[in-house]
Parts: structure tokens; sequence; C-alpha cells
């Protein structure tokens, strides 16, 4: 073996690839730690001549052995994976790859990530301690992965750690204020707050820069600073991705529109809940519609449950680099290119700055401009973005009759009958509810609701919260306001056809401030529970007065804090009027805009058809405003 592998490093010197590799194969034994040169070197070969895939396999399996230069094979196996866009590959070596090498942080990060990305977080624990506390990137890896793990208390220590080594950290202090509201701190919370009143001090326009935008709008309903610079949109204005391309001619009057969706949420998220119908519903003599599908997990046994047609128009994407989906995206001659996530985990928005799609528009996943990216158009409507909305986004408004929001309605369950017991709440008292995110709940939504529970006293208040931290901290709250831990019966989570079911049991819905229910509003008004809300001054507080808009009970929209609490006060006293808004809604559920999916279908595509219009006689994008078609007359027949 030695003779053959000294020959195959001399062929190899003199540029005799393929004499070399011959000799080098021939010199591996299987199983024996000797065979390390051998493999080393037909790496080597393949990187000569150009195959970076079976290169990448010969280091890999050098790198399996123990050894001095095990940890440099691995690592470079890694790159050169990472090169090709073979995620699975990497998923397979990284690991050992990272603890090779615990001084390359890098690495740690870049294969961390990748496990984070693929729901694979247990695999990624050994490797936070090779990352880089002073790297912010690296940082949010590790605080995203306390959180999505339910691990506050050892997230709040740790950021209580790295503060204490590096006081006064911008990236920490908000990271450690938006992790309050995960955990109902509130006292940090109003500390934030109270520092954001003047938002252009030094100290806030620091902390605003290392925000992300959709932190920022849990607690602002300031249209203006939503729309400042942020921690995701610096990226992008700042020309570190290039320049957005030049931008295709849409396609020939008379031809079928193209409409792709990119997202990672084609699976049982609330997005497919709210909008899987309407993509379904598409008219396809009209349109040709492409799903970009960059989903990690649940995706291959969750579609399998959609329509065929849907199924059919599916383009995986998720194993594509950035570039290779701008490029397919142009392959496919994609006319509107309509984004599902906008500011939010899991976003692929540098797709969407650099594509050039004939039009860009943003959808559903983010309540407001998704600021700093190439776009065109915002999907929204005449309540959550009148007109005085206009000057703070850097998309023209593309705004749909009745509401914004999809639903999905004739596959969505039914509430199925259940009692109050099998939830532990008591037969005879009054329930307020609220199934919203924990982290909606401001110290502003903390006050207002507490003022509720003690103008009622006879009531309890049931709410969504699984974190035991958040309720601790929560149930605390409310006691300092008056409100006894007897009232508060704390929810978990259930499969949607559960929750659903449970959602009648309550009496009257109370919203939060200033981010609004969105699915939870419209499971809510579903489940035949009113709700009410007040206006709001941003999109993301003005959602639920949308929904119940179109839901037709538009007397459930507060004017201010003390029509909120008057009105929910009036309510807990009149159950007629309880009961009269429950027989509306039901009435409603298949009368009603909300819940008609056929007709917010039809309003899509007239935006979208609108838009065309524009792009084919060479003119710029504009503000539109979508008429609406006839109201129905009759229930939808199917349910």
């Amino acid at each position: 073996m030695k003779g053959s592998l000294e020959k195959a490093v001399r062929d190899y010197q003199a540029g005799r690839y393929d004499a070399a590799l011959s000799l080098a194969k021939s010199a591996i034994i299987p199983g024996n730690p000797a065979s390390v040169g051998p493999l080393a070197l037909i790496g080597n070969i393949h990187l000569k001549t150009g195959d970076q895939l079976a290169a990448a396999e010969a280091f890999a399996k050098a790198g399996a052995f123990a050894g001095d230069k095990a940890a440099s094979f691995m690592k470079l196996a890694v790159r050169l994976y990472l090169s090709l866009g073979l995620t699975e590959a990497v998923l397979k070596i990284g690991p050992r790859a990272a603890q090779l090498n615990p001084a390359d942080a890098d690495l740690a990060f870049t294969v961390a990530n990748l496990l984070f990305s693929n729901g694979r977080r247990g695999e990624l624990e050994p490797l936070l301690a090779n990352l880089d506390r002073g790297n912010p990137q690296h940082m949010a890896l590790m605080i995203n992965h306390f959180r999505l793990s339910g691990r506050f208390d050892e997230l709040y220590a740790f950021l209580s750690q790295a503060l204490a080594a590096t006081p006064g950290d911008p990236f920490l202090l908000s990271t450690r204020f938006t992790v309050a509201r995960e955990v109902c701190d509130f006292e940090t919370m109003q500390a934030y707050e109270t520092l954001m009143a003047e938002p252009d001090r030094p100290e806030a326009e620091q902390l605003l820069l290392r925000e992300a935008p959709l932190a920022r709008i849990l607690w602002s309903e300031d249209e203006e600073i939503n729309s400042r610079p942020s921690q995701e949109t610096r990226k992008f204005t700042a020309g570190r991705l290039g320049q957005p391309a030049p931008r295709r001619p849409f396609s020939a009057p008379g031809t079928k529109i193209r409409v792709a969706y990119l997202s990672n949420d084609f699976f049982g998220h609330a997005t497919m809940t709210l909008f899987r119908e309407a993509m379904a519903s598409h008219d396809p003599d009209k349109f040709d519609i492409v799903l970009l599908c960059h989903t990690e997990r649940h995706a291959a046994t969750q579609q399998a449950s959609w329509p065929e047609a849907l199924r059919r128009c599916i383009v995986p994407v998720a194993h594509l680099s950035d570039a290779q989906v701008v490029e397919t995206i142009r392959d496919l001659g994609i006319d509107i290119l309509v984004d599902l996530k906008g500011h939010t985990m899991g976003a692929r928005l540098e797709i969407v700055h650099l594509s050039d799609a004939p039009v860009k528009a943003t959808y559903l996943g983010f309540p407001g401009s998704v600021t700093g990216v190439d776009l065109d158009y915002v999907i929204a409507d005449p309540v959550v973005t009148p007109d005085s909305s206009q000057p703070f986004y850097s998309e023209k408004l593309c705004r749909l009759p009745e509401t914004y929001q999809a639903n999905t309605a004739l596959a969505r369950p039914l509430p199925q009958a259940t009692t109050r017991a099998d939830h532990d709440l008591p037969e005879d008292a009054l329930v307020f509810a609220s199934f919203n995110a924990t982290y909606k709940i401001t110290p502003r939504t903390l006050k207002l609701w507490a003022d509720v529970l003690n103008a009622v006293p006879d009531s309890v208040f049931w709410i969504l919260c699984r974190a035991e931290i958040a309720r601790r901290n929560l149930g605390a709250a409310l006691a300092d306001k008056g409100v006894a831990p007897s009232r508060i019966v704390f929810a978990g989570n259930l499969p949607y056809a559960e929750h659903v079911s449970r959602l009648p049991l309550a009496d009257l819905g109370l919203d939060t401030f200033p981010y609004n229910g969105h699915t939870t509003t419209s499971d809510m008004l579903w489940a035949g529970l009113p709700v009410l809300t007040k206006k709001g001054t941003a999109f993301a507080s003005r959602v639920s007065e949308s929904l119940l808009k179109a839901a037709g009970v538009p007397e459930l929209v507060a004017q201010d804090d003390a029509d909120f609490v008057g009105r929910a006060v009036q309510l807990a006293k009149d159950p007629f009027a309880l009961a009269a808004l429950r027989q509306r809604l039901d009435r409603n559920r298949f009368l009603a805009p909300l819940f008609d999916s056929d007709r917010f279908t039809r309003h899509l595509e007239r935006g979208y058809e609108m838009m065309a219009e524009r792009a084919r006689a060479g003119q710029a994008p504009d503000h539109l405003d979508v008429p609406a078609l006839p109201s129905r007359l009759t229930p939808l027949a199917s349910r």
C-alpha cells in the first residue's frame, strides 16, 4: 500500500491525475485508519479536476478516522458541501466537524444554524459552547434556540450573564426587552416603552437600529417609528446584497398571469389555515400558480392531504441558494412574486429583493411595510391601511375591498360539543378569554384587562399561556392590579379542531394591543365567539377591526381605552346582547365576506390583474383599490 500511495503522490504532483486516482483507490483498505492518506489524496485529485462533490465525499471519509488531520478534513468537506448547496450532507457530518474544530465559531454557527432551520434543535446543543458571544448573529441563534425550546428561565439567566459582561450592549438590551414580552416581565417592558417615548434620543436610536421589525410592532403602533431602519432592514438598504436586477417585461396581454407564492409555511401553519383554500381556488383559465416552497419540516406529510391541483403547483426550493431561486423564478417566467413571510422568522427576503420578477408584492405574513426590500405592493385593505398610512409604506397599497385576510372555510373544522368542566372552567361565571400569544400582552393590555375584570367581579379570565415563567409573571401582575389568582384559568395548546371546539365555552374574547389577534381573532369568530377590540393606528393594531367588520359585527370595535372597558362591562351584564352577537356570527359564518374564500380569491385576482394592467402598459406601481363584487345573498352552498 505504501508504495502505491507514494507512486500516486508522484503522479499527482506531475499532473497525471487519472493514474494517481487509480493508484490511490487501490491503496484504500476499508475500515483501516491507514486509508486516511489515500482518501485525502483522492480528495485533492478531485479538487484539481473540478469534481467538488467527489472531493467532499473523500475528505468526509478521511475525516471519519481519528487523527490529527481529521478536523481539517471534516471542515473542508463541510465547506465543499455548502458550496454545492447539499444541506443534508452538511447535516450528516457537520456536528462532528464543528466539535473537532472548537475554535472555529463560524463553522459551529453554520452547522448549528442549519440544524436549527431543520428542526433538529437537540443536536445543536453541544455546539452552543463554540459560538462567539460577541457576534450578534451567533447570539441571536442561541437566543432563538432557548426561546423555541421553551427554556425561558435559562434564557433570562443567559442574557443577564451576557449583559453583566458587556453592560449597555444595544443588541443584548434589545433582545432582553423582546424576551421580556414572551415571559410577561411587565416591569422590563414598561422600562423599554418609557425609554422609547423619546425615540430620537441616541440611546433609543441605537436600540431601534438593533430591533427586529416584528419585535417593534409588538409595542409600537406609531407608523412613523415602525418605518424606521431596523436590524433586518439595514442589510437591504446598505447595499450589501447588491442592487436588485432590472425587471423583466410582464407577460403579454391575453396570456395567463403567472403568480408565485414564496414561503416556508406550506404545512400546518396559521398562514395555511388562512390561505390554503384561496391558493387552491385561483381561476386556472386566467392564472398559473406556483408555490416556491422552502419549508424544511412537515412538508411532505402535511402537503399530502392537500388537493392534487395545489400539490402540483409546489416547486421545492429549500435546497437551493438564494441566487438559484432567483434564477428559478426567472426560468419559470413568474410575473408576480408574492412573498408570504415579510419580516418574520425563516423569511428569505434576499430572494425577493434580488429577483427580476416584473411585479413583487408582500402579503399576509407581516402586518406592515416590509421596509428596505425591493417590493412594489403590500396587499392590504382600507381598514388596516387607510390613506393616512401611505407616507409610511415603501410599497404601494393594493387594498382589497372588505378585508385583507384570506380565510379557509370549506375545509376548516366546525366547533364540536364540549363542556366547561372539560377545561376547568366554572359553569356559573362569565368567562372572558384571550388566546393570543403571550408576547402580545403589553402593560397597556394588562391594565385594560384588569380594569374589565375588576368591573365584573363575578367573572373569570381564561388565557392561553404555556410557559411556567410566563404564568407566574402574568398571575402576579394581575394580582397586583386586584385580580385574584383564583379567577385566572390558564390554557395550553390543543390540536386545531379541539381548539376551535373549546372557544365557544367563553362568553367574550378580549383583544391585545397594539398587536391584535390575527388568525386568533378569525378563529374565535369562526367558532361563534364575539371578540372585543378597539381602533388602532397601525396595521397590526387594526386587524381585528378589519375582521369584525367583515364578519358583520362592527359594534365590537371600541373607539378608545375607556370605550373598550365600558363595552366589555356592558356586554358582561347583558347576556341577551351576547347571545344575539353569537347568533349573528353563526348566521354570518357562510354569508359574510370574512369566510367567503371564493369571493376573497376573486378580489385578490382582480388586484393581480390591476397590477398586471399597469405593468403591461409600462406604468410604475401605484396605489390600487379593488372594487367589491356584489354582496352574497345566499350562504355558501357546500357547507
